[in-house]
């Protein structure tokens, strides 16, 4: 006889029972327990196929032990759960930096554009645009500061995130030029970037995130094209093909925006891009609509591919 059939034979059923009982209580603990960053529901389902897969183990005649030994340890059973739920280590703080970055680049070409070819009658920007190469290192202060989250301590990232998002969302909604001539209006996509920086991880902080929040950047990608039909019809002022080409962008990449994948936020973003330069290149009567409506497809596009991106299972690594 084995070590385990005299320990079986000498344990009364009751407590053998118990035995197994606690041994299956003691693995939903650990699982529950590193678990914790999932949402109460997705905790609940993984806790429920745990358990059903001892009450299978039991059926079968395995014992709770090699039930456990078929999963995994907790912690390689739990990694496996969390890879697969979109909760691979550092994601998070991956889809932060990458954002922030973008802001970065947003704000370094604000910042030449901004200097050189904001069209403008204001002689303070003109006085200011003629110092050339200082001005555009005054303009630069901005991409400096949205760099701050990227040099601070992984620990202190999210707070200094905040803390860059507050600042430029406020600064940018000032209307008016600062006395050393930085418009900071021009600045509001480099805003929507750092905000979406700091929020885009807590979106998808269970995986990839629900059809609502699709539906949501979908919506929010039509704005752009829905003002400017309703300015067509209202007759704010009219009609050209750049609007009408805004308008067919607006509603085609809003239709995109709602596909669980990642390539249409690539296309987005990159609409976005183009949006914004060729606002530089023709910067007429609406400019800067064109330039914000670039600024919130980069932004939602971006956002959107880094969401749905594959993931990263153990397996992959």
């Amino acid at each position: 006889m084995t070590e385990r059939t005299l320990l079986n034979e000498k344990t009364p059923m009751p407590e053998r029972t118990a035995m197994n009982a606690n041994a299956e209580d003691t693995y939903l603990r650990d699982v529950g327990k590193r678990l914790q960053a999932l949402s109460p529901e997705q905790r609940d389902a993984v806790l429920d196929d745990v358990r059903a897969h001892f009450a299978d183990a039991a059926d079968a005649g395995r014992t709770p032990e090699q039930a456990a030994e078929s999963l995994g340890d907790p912690a390689t059973f739990t990694a496996r759960v969390r890879a697969e739920l979109g909760h691979e280590p550092g994601r998070a703080d991956r889809m932060r930096r990458v954002l922030l970055w973008l802001a970065i680049g947003a704000a370094v070409f604000t910042a030449m554009f901004d200097t050189f070819l904001i069209p403008s009658d204001d002689p303070d920007l003109v006085v200011v645009a003629e110092q050339g190469f200082e001005i555009v290192l005054l303009h630069l202060v901005v991409a400096l500061i949205v760099a701050v989250p990227i040099l601070v301590p992984l620990r202190a990232r999210t707070i200094a995130t905040v803390a860059v998002a507050i600042t430029l969302t406020v600064g940018t909604n000032l209307i008016g030029v600062y006395p050393m001539g930085i418009d900071l209006v021009v600045y509001q996509p480099t805003a929507m970037l750092v905000c979406a920086a700091l929020f885009t991880p807590i979106i998808a902080r269970n995986g990839r995130p629900a059809a609502g929040w699709r539906i949501a950047g979908a919506v929010v990608t039509a704005l752009p094209g829905l003002f400017i039909l309703s300015a067509l019809f209202v007759g704010s002022f009219g009609a050209d093909f750049w609007a009408f080409v805004e308008i067919a962008i607006s509603f085609v990449l809003a239709a995109l925006i709602t596909v669980r994948k990642a390539w249409p936020g690539i296309v987005l973003a990159s609409a976005g891009v183009a949006v914004m330069v060729l606002s530089t290149l023709d910067p007429g009567m609406l400019w800067l609509l064109f330039w914000w409506a670039g600024g919130l497809f980069l932004t939602i596009g971006a956002s959107h591919a880094l969401m749905h991106a594959p993931l990263r299972t153990p397996a992959q690594k």
